[in-house]
């Protein structure tokens, strides 16, 4: 895995497909669940956050300003 870690603003951070590190390092991935809403997969400890029916929703509840937008790629074998 390739990680590189760029400053964006609040708002763009919170994007279905971004990977977004913590200030505890655990690396978090937006999801969208075609049912439930929007939700966090922490890539770190493989567990889902609970989900919001929006991602302003999202962001306001389990974002942090402090939060870093991950430019990951994923190779899978």
């Amino acid at each position: 895995m390739k990680i590189n870690f760029d400053e964006v603003n609040f708002e763009e951070k919170y994007k279905v497909g971004n990977v977004i590190k913590d200030y505890d390092d655990n690396l978090f991935l937006v999801v969208k669940s075609t049912e439930e809403g929007y939700a966090l997969v922490n890539l770190n400890k493989n567990i889902v956050t609970g989900t919001y029916e929006t991602i302003e929703e999202l962001a306001n509840k389990l974002g942090d300003k402090e939060d870093v937008l991950v430019n990951a790629e994923i190779n899978v074998l």
